[in-house]
């Protein structure tokens, strides 16, 4: 009995052993076949994430130049792997912020520019972030005088 393969499509023959198989036996579908297995184990099983994780790290700290040393061998992809970043970072719509970011607590904050740090080519400049209140239920009715910093006589 055919059955079509849910990757390409073309009908195959499924072992007798396994009646269900989905997947016919070309190495495209059964790399699919194997990633999508992957995925759907790391979504409903916590001890395979903790063990690929685990496996990853150790990976990574055998290999720690790898990375270093596959882009020195391949110095014509430099400008292929940066465009393809930009179109990334483009698709971020700007936002790229890190993560951790969302670890602060609401509330109002204090913005103030550090003149300690030069100020580049670009339009970015180094700003510390002081919290000022969490609690008050006024935040909104603080007035601009008060949030402008002493020192540089601005905001």
């Amino acid at each position: 009995m055919l059955k079509r393969c849910v990757c390409c499509g073309k009908p195959f023959e499924p072992r007798p052993q396994a009646p269900s198989q989905a997947y016919c036996p070309l190495p495209n579908c059964q790399r699919a076949r194997k990633r999508q297995w992957q995925q759907a184990k790391l979504q409903t099983d916590p001890d395979y994430r903790i063990n690929q994780r685990a496996a990853q790290q150790a990976w990574s700290q055998r290999n720690q130049d790898y990375w270093r040393s596959y882009r020195n061998a391949r110095p014509e992809r430099e400008h292929h792997h940066r465009k393809q970043q930009r179109a990334r970072d483009a698709g971020r719509n700007g936002n790229l912020a890190k993560m951790d970011v969302r670890s602060l607590p609401s509330g109002l904050y204090r913005i103030t520019r550090r003149p300690d740090f030069p100020r580049g080519a670009s339009d970015s400049c180094i700003v510390e972030i002081t919290l000022v209140c969490t609690t008050c239920p006024c935040k909104m009715d603080v007035s601009r005088e008060d949030l402008i910093d002493t020192q540089t006589g601005r905001p």
